[in-house]
């Protein structure tokens, strides 16, 4: 039987989920990363494997949010996002672009040399960043999430739902008050950490996008449209990313003063554990 390339079989799934797409839907913005050949064009598979990862990925963010939120309404601790990942890729099941209801691809930066991907023997890797539209009933149907409450009164909290400052970090500015800041990340060891700042910086500051504009080898640049100023991004950035694997140190800001800048180190945090072998990665 002769088989589609991959991009036709994901565009077909997606014209055919808009057509019985729910109501609730949103947009979302993910990074895909693939292993590619050296010189590969953007015909060959690994343009492909980067469109499916990035969709995959931007189903996820979408159900770790929604078991996230579940959870916070049943009055329950708030979980560990590995935890809450690996939950949701478990009831998402093998392909989860069935959910994505429509896709741009924002940025594709073709084949570079090896940076995120964590596979040692891969020498380039394919780099494209989309903005994915999820059909978030379905997902949360799929996962098991409750649906969200209706919204309470102005000045009251909705039943069951934990204080403000316990669902999201309080530096969050008003709406509408939003800016772009040059985000250098360096000692960036693997796309783990990668899509653990970017996570942060979307679904806990509350940056509308994170957009990676440059990639060299254990650095990367992001242009946020952040509601945290430039000097305060890097400490809201280390608050939402407290408690988990992965942390980052605040930096002096390099560059010309006229841009809004900000930089900061990551480094893993390791788990609490007697002494023994470096254990940072896994």
């Amino acid at each position: 039987m002769k088989r589609r390339p991959l991009a036709a079989a994901l565009v077909a799934l997606v014209l055919a989920a808009s057509g019985a797409a729910s109501a609730e839907q949103k947009w979302v913005e993910a990074a895909g990363v693939a292993r590619a050949e050296p010189g590969e064009g953007r015909g060959g598979p690994g343009r492909e494997a980067a469109l499916r990862a990035a969709l995959a990925e931007a189903v996820q963010q979408v159900a770790v949010e929604l078991l996230a939120a579940s959870e916070a309404a049943a009055g329950k601790p708030a979980p560990d996002s590995a935890a809450l990942a690996d939950r949701a890729a478990r009831a998402l099941g093998p392909d989860p672009t069935v959910y994505v209801a429509r896709f741009q691809i924002r940025e594709d930066r073709g084949v570079q040399p090896r940076l995120l991907l964590a596979d040692p023997e891969a020498k380039a890797e394919y780099q494209l960043v989309v903005v994915a539209q999820v059909d978030v009933a379905r997902v949360r149907q799929k996962v098991g999430a409750r649906a969200a409450p209706a919204p309470a009164d102005e000045g009251a909290p909705a039943p069951g739902q934990p204080p403000a400052d316990a669902a999201r970090p309080p530096e969050k500015a008003p709406a509408g008050d939003f800016s772009h800041v040059r985000l250098e990340i360096e000692q960036i060891a693997s796309y783990r950490e990668y899509a653990a700042v970017r996570e942060a910086l979307v679904g806990r500051v509350g940056a509308r996008s994170a957009t990676p504009i440059e990639f060299t080898r254990g650095r990367a640049v992001l242009d946020v449209e952040s509601p945290v100023a430039a000097p305060d991004l890097g400490a809201a950035l280390g608050r939402a990313l407290a408690g988990g694997q992965v942390a980052v140190e605040p930096l002096p800001a390099a560059g010309e003063t006229g841009e809004a800048r900000a930089r900061v180190r990551i480094r893993s945090a390791a788990p609490p554990a007697p002494p023994g072998p470096d254990r940072l990665t896994r």
